[in-house]
């Protein structure tokens, strides 16, 4: 069996078919309309033998009554061509008796019967029909019996000839009539199914062998520009009809017939009784849905603030060319003194830095060069098949692109070169140590990655052994930042947050030792340090009088190590803090780790209340948000902080916003620095906020003091 089917390229032509043939757009003929003609001819001719006979027979009275009465009949027929009239169908069956009696010869009378009940089959109704046509048939039948009974000797053979076509008569027109309605039947599921054809938002069309369409709706004719005046078809560019054998169904292919139209085609063959067999053809418009899938992908691959590619995908990067190369060059860039700027200038002004400086290190890449965003004020530069003097070379060329711009930029640029058996981890490693190590020695300099640096991995250890010294003799110490509730600036909770009081070095930031807290494993006896203090100290501003929750980050790793719950469990149990007064909260990195995960279930059911922190940064799902629900969705600062500046932002946010009330969350909006920024997110519907405008983070002894005189 042969079919054609359409299969191609994901051509980037233009896809003109051109010129659809007439009839694909002319309505169908009605196939009754001949036989109906036919019909009312033989009727007509019928009636007018029955009349001429009726003349001809005799002088007779009653053979002209009878004639006139035909003619009363024909002439109904041309007032009324429905032929529905119940009047009609008696004074025909009347007329039928009398002329069967009153002539010598039954086949005038058949002739004009059938074509009555023939016009009455092709007009009349489903149940109309064979009553009417009962009355006509009733008055032969009564007229042949009369007959008959005045002969003294009735011939076998003369009631045979006059009652067989009687039968056939009545099986003939019964015939018709149940044809004619399966072909009104018919008719109506065409109406039907082409009014869903042309309802449906589908392309549909039906091909011929040569791969011109016999029919089509409207969407295909708007899709593929086809006419409704007559013409030959154009083969797209990049789509070819070709042969499709033994019924299969060609997988769908995406085309382009003009800018900006993404259509995903789908073919089948369609067997014909007679001749080559057609192809079916439906299209479906994904333009949408392209234009969504790109806009995800250019949300997750690239950053928003500096439009470089984002850290996961940059690693992603990294990891894919370390596979393909036997060398590859790596930079970390960081900027130097950028929180001196952040801090004096503010937020805004911090943010068309890193643009700035961005769009420096973008300029000085070659074309093989990838630059990311790992986060903060430092960046990276992938160069793959680039050796150590390559990757040197280029490092130089970066930091002058930077220094050399009307605002100067100092930089501290660390380069490496993938070592055999490396993985991309460990490079990206080297190349931050060596971008350390510029640093220290004073910054605005390049520092290839050499073995010696092992001292950078000496004091490495030294730091871990003093984070661990730290964790045990209490030179942690947590600070608290107020969570205040939008609609009424009440505070509700606080976050902890840690803090290291290092000999030395002062009060160091989370940023400084998580990192390193997190690669050693430290960070799970931390975080139980964390969880101590914190719950103690909500316990005690509960007695104080001040109901007050506390939120508390957990990282992924902590979730994933066994044991978690019961160490939670405990903690709580032993602070006399109830589970609905402690939020956990974790980053979307959770969703890759199912242990996590699972430990995460756990905790929600144990009454803890689960925050979802910097939405939307990573990899967010919706998924993964339905089938783990969460408390609380937090506003990551990169957002709010774009807040009057930034109008698709703000979209975001409101977004965010509505996605969480419909998934039952409350939203906490981070980093608010401005009244105009609370007043808009009270406006936006959301629900709580924290930030420098509300508290800065601070230790217990100074939040009483803050709640003495009033947040």
């Amino acid at each position: 069996m042969g079919a054609t089917g359409v299969a191609g390229a994901h051509g980037s032509g233009a896809m003109a078919i051109g010129r659809v043939n007439e009839s694909g757009s002319r309505a169908p003929r009605d196939p009754l309309r001949a036989v109906r003609l036919l019909t009312n001819v033989f009727a007509w001719l019928g009636g007018a033998a029955l009349v001429g006979n009726l003349l001809v027979a005799g002088n007779g009275i009653a053979r002209v009554v009878l004639a006139a009465v035909v003619l009363l009949v024909l002439g109904s027929w041309w007032v009324r061509p429905r032929y529905d009239g119940w009047a009609v169908a008696v004074v025909e069956g009347v007329a039928t008796a009398g002329a069967v009696l009153v002539l010598p010869a039954a086949q005038p009378v058949l002739a004009f019967l059938f074509g009555a009940t023939t016009r009455r089959a092709l007009h009349g109704g489903p149940w109309r029909y064979p009553v009417k046509s009962l009355v006509g048939l009733g008055g032969y039948a009564g007229g042949l019996g009369l007959s008959l009974s005045r002969l003294d000797r009735v011939d076998p053979d003369v009631v045979m000839a006059a009652v067989m076509p009687l039968l056939g008569l009545v099986i003939g027109t019964f015939a018709l009539h149940e044809t004619v309605r399966a072909v009104r039947a018919e008719q109506t599921a065409r109406r039907t199914v082409g009014a869903l054809l042309e309802a449906t938002p589908v392309g549909l069309a039906l091909l011929d062998e040569n791969g011109t369409p016999r029919l089509h709706n409207a969407r295909a004719r708007e899709m593929f520009g086809w006419g409704d005046d007559a013409g030959t078809v154009v083969c797209p560019h990049g789509v070819g009809i070709v042969g499709c054998r033994d019924g299969c169904v060609v997988d769908p292919v995406e085309v382009e017939p003009r800018d900006g139209l993404v259509l995903s085609v789908h073919t089948g063959p369609v067997e014909q009784d007679t001749g080559p067999d057609h192809t079916v053809v439906a299209a479906v418009d994904v333009s949408g849905r392209r234009q969504w899938e790109q806009a995800l992908r250019d949300k997750a691959e690239r950053d928003e603030l500096t439009g470089l590619a984002s850290r996961a995908h940059f690693l992603h990067l990294v990891r894919e060319a370390m596979g393909a190369e036997t060398v590859v060059g790596l930079l970390v860039v960081d900027l130097d003194r950028f929180k001196d700027v952040n801090d004096a200038d503010g937020h805004e002004v911090g943010d068309r830095y890193l643009q700035a400086a961005a769009a420096r290190v973008r300029s000085a890449l070659p074309p093989r060069a990838v630059a990311g965003r790992l986060g903060g004020d430092e960046f990276a530069v992938l160069a793959p098949g680039f050796d150590v003097r390559d990757t040197v070379r280029l490092a130089k060329s970066v930091l002058q692109s930077l220094n050399g711009a009307a605002e100067p930029f100092a930089a501290s640029v660390g380069a490496a070169v993938s070592q055999a058996g490396a993985d991309a981890a460990g490079l990206l490693r080297d190349a931050d140590t060596a971008m350390y190590v510029a640093k220290r020695d004073g910054g605005n300099r390049v520092r290839q990655f050499r073995r010696e640096m092992g001292e950078q991995a000496l004091a490495r250890q030294r730091d871990k052994a003093d984070l661990r010294t730290a964790i045990d003799g209490g030179e942690l110490v947590v600070h608290y930042q107020p969570i205040v509730d939008l609609a009424t600036s009440a505070v509700t909770s606080a976050e902890a947050l840690v803090r290291w009081q290092r000999p030395g070095r002062g009060l160091l930031g989370p940023d400084a030792f998580i990192g390193l807290a997190e690669e050693t494993g430290l960070i799970v006896p931390l975080g139980e340090k964390v969880l101590e203090a914190a719950c103690g100290q909500a316990v005690r501003w509960n007695g104080e009088g001040r109901s007050l929750g506390v939120t508390v980050n957990v990282s992924t790793r902590e979730l994933a190590t066994p044991g978690f719950l019961p160490r939670l469990d405990r903690v709580i149990t032993s602070a006399g803090l109830a589970p609905n007064r402690l939020t956990v909260e974790v980053t979307e990195s959770v969703w890759a780790d199912e242990p996590a995960m699972r430990s995460l279930v756990a905790v929600r059911e144990a009454g803890i209340r689960v925050a979802l922190d910097d939405f939307g940064t990573g990899y967010s799902s919706l998924s993964y948000l339905q089938r783990y629900p969460f408390d609380v969705v937090k506003i990551d600062r990169s957002f709010t902080g774009a807040l009057g500046r930034n109008g698709r932002t703000e979209g975001v946010i409101r977004c965010i916003i509505a996605l969480a009330e419909v998934l039952g969350a409350k939203t906490v909006a981070e980093g608010i620095e401005t009244p105009e920024q609370a007043d808009w997110l009270r406006d936006a519907g959301c629900s709580y906020a924290q930030g420098y405008l509300f508290g800065r983070p601070a230790d217990a002894a100074e939040w009483k003091a803050a709640a003495s005189t009033g947040w």
